[in-house]
């Protein structure tokens, strides 16, 4: 019984908590929804999730912590190999998918992506330019009248593209 307290005892030492409580690690490498980190006293443990569960569902939110930052991981079943980060310190990316609606804020290149199956903020933007370039009136000699045609189909074309992303 006194080897077995002896080895929760290290455990604590090694882990720099709890078993219970969350433990607070070093992000020192992602890789999709898993990483690698860093506990207090240096071990270093792979595979730790960014989500809890990874159930192939299409709606998901992921949040990607930046390197060398500080998490806080939790176990869903008191080991350390199901860990799980349940706080970051400082995010690179988070992402929220629910079917095929994706945002994605990215401060790694400070860019934020909202798509859909349909279109993305991106095209509807450079759809906006070449309607703006291409826009014409009539303005012979006289005030300016409602865009020809072609600019019309155009425009049509932005709003249908438009309500299919936003509400």
């Amino acid at each position: 019984m006194a080897e077995l307290a002896e080895v929760k005892r290290l455990l604590r030492e090694v882990v720099g908590a709890n078993p219970n409580l969350p433990i607070p690690a070093k992000v020192l490498s992602v890789s999709g929804d898993l990483c690698t980190v860093q506990l207090k006293g240096g071990f270093k443990l792979t595979d730790v999730k960014l989500k809890a569960t990874s159930n192939g569902n299409s709606s998901f939110v992921l949040v990607t912590p930046k390197l060398n930052s500080m998490v806080l991981l939790l176990s869903l079943t008191g080991k350390l190999d199901n860990l799980t980060i349940i706080k970051v310190d400082e995010v690179e990316k988070m992402e929220l998918v629910q079917g095929d609606l994706k945002i994605v804020v990215d401060s790694s290149d400070n860019k934020i992506g909202i798509e859909n199956s349909t279109t993305s903020m991106n095209a509807l933007f450079a759809d906006l330019v070449s309607i703006l370039k291409t826009l014409k009136v009539f303005t012979p000699v006289g005030p300016s009248g409602t865009p020809l045609p072609d600019s019309i189909t155009k425009i049509t074309a932005f709003e249908t593209k438009f309500k299919a992303l936003l509400k």
